[in-house]
């Protein structure tokens, strides 16, 4: 069997498929820092931003796989085929174009540059040559075309970096009930707000839902609908929450490294160090691999999302092996690696400005995959279950209500 067949392009002998991928591009430098810096200004009281963000992951993502399972086509295509008449569709087809496709390539940075952070403080060396090494493994990677590769190794680099994450969480802990208090009572206030944006920014991602609609179309499409469903359901729910485990180990270990200790840090290469003096070598080799893993898997993701939304959205082959395809990906990761050759970097304040923007597009992108799947065939229709429905929409108003609260804290009256 080879791998262009549909069991190959998704599944593996672990019985995980495109949520994997999904766990991959999230957990990225961007939530490295973000929850880094929510649990060093805030200790746990952040926590519940991590339940809530892995709940409407869960649900959006699902909703996101089932519209690719039952349709056959990624979300970019369904918009295209819901809205042909609409007036919407041009302005919403640009939106996508610049929000995924430029945005995902000044993200890039970022994902290169926690890379080469984290792999530099285990071995030292170049940051230029690491750099360019993390940018050509990237590139190969995608277009080798090879499916079942591309999968193998980021499910290889997820478990790498969950252990890491996990490992240092699980050498130094809060206690049971600030854990239990942060993870159960929301706390929002407008000193919090631009973190707790942040944070559902970072998991919440709008990219994934196009990644994760055309991802599984390709792998379920020889498979009946219903199983398929109830396969992807199993898949995005252990993927995510298994994502959703490795940020709050993330929060609670600057909670522990530097809240508790009344220590702050400000540049990505300044967390690793630091928690290496308070928590011990160990742990601290571990965060530095586990943002090296992180930085790598949001390094092939991106490009990948980014390529599925735009060529979805220009009608061209949503298909990893087509020639527009491969040329949108590495010219991702090439922006990418210039940037990070140009700019010496991006600075933690920048990647936590990037999830915060994440997650005031996210309640627009949301809203109209909702709309789609709604609008869709009647199996995808009636497919849906209410509930679910019900707080998605939920989910996305009071994303919605975060963002405009953030919008008009900003203005000067």
């Amino acid at each position: 069997m080879n791998d262009s067949t549909p069991s190959a392009t998704g599944r593996n002998r672990f019985g995980l498929g495109p949520g994997i991928l999904v766990t991959a591009a999230f957990i990225g430098p961007g939530t490295v820092v973000t929850a880094s810096r929510a649990g060093t200004q805030h200790g746990c009281e952040l926590l519940w931003t991590v339940l809530f963000a892995v709940i409407g992951t869960i649900l959006l993502q699902s909703m996101a796989a089932r519209l690719g399972i039952l349709t056959g086509t990624g979300l970019s295509e369904a918009i295209r085929e819901n809205l042909r008449e609409s007036r919407w569709l041009r302005p919403i087809m640009l939106l996508t174009i610049v929000a995924i496709g430029f945005g995902n390539a000044a993200y890039q940075t970022g994902n290169l540059t926690g890379a080469v952070v984290g792999v530099s403080a285990l071995f030292g060396g170049s940051s230029l040559a690491w750099n360019l090494a993390i940018g050509t493994f990237a590139t190969l990677v995608i277009v080798s075309g090879r499916d079942r590769l591309l999968q193998s190794v980021l499910m290889v680099l997820v478990f790498a970096l969950s252990a890491a994450f996990l490992f240092t969480a699980a050498t130094h802990m809060p206690s049971l009930q600030r854990v239990a208090s942060g993870l159960l009572i929301p706390k929002i206030t407008l000193e919090k707000l631009t973190l707790v944006l942040g944070m559902i920014g970072t998991t919440i991602v709008p990219y994934n839902l196009f990644l994760h609609a055309s991802r599984s179309a390709a792998t379920w499409n020889a498979t009946p609908p219903q199983e398929a469903i109830r396969q992807s359901n199993w898949d995005t729910g252990l993927s995510i929450s298994l994502g959703g485990l490795v940020t709050a180990s993330i929060l609670l270990t600057a909670c522990v490294g530097f809240h508790d200790r009344g220590s702050n840090w400000e540049t990505p290469e300044q967390i690793a160090n630091g928690l290496g003096p308070v928590l011990g070598p160990l742990s601290g080799h571990a965060f530095a691999m586990g943002m090296f893993c992180a930085g790598l898997t949001s390094a092939v993701t991106a490009p990948l999302a980014t390529s599925y939304a735009v060529c979805g959205c220009m009608g061209w082959p949503a298909n990893p092996s087509s020639r527009p395809f491969r040329v949108i990906a590495v010219s991702v990761i090439a922006i990418g690696v210039v940037a990070v050759l140009t700019l010496n970097g991006s600075p933690a304040a920048t990647i936590i400005i990037a999830q915060v923007a994440n997650g005031m597009l996210l309640p627009i992108v949301a809203a109209v995959m909702l709309i789609v799947v709604r609008r869709s065939s009647p199996s995808t229709s009636r497919s849906l279950s209410p509930w679910a429905t019900t707080i998605s929409w939920i989910v996305v108003a009071f994303v919605t209500s975060l963002g405009l609260w953030r919008i008009y804290s900003a203005l000067p009256f």
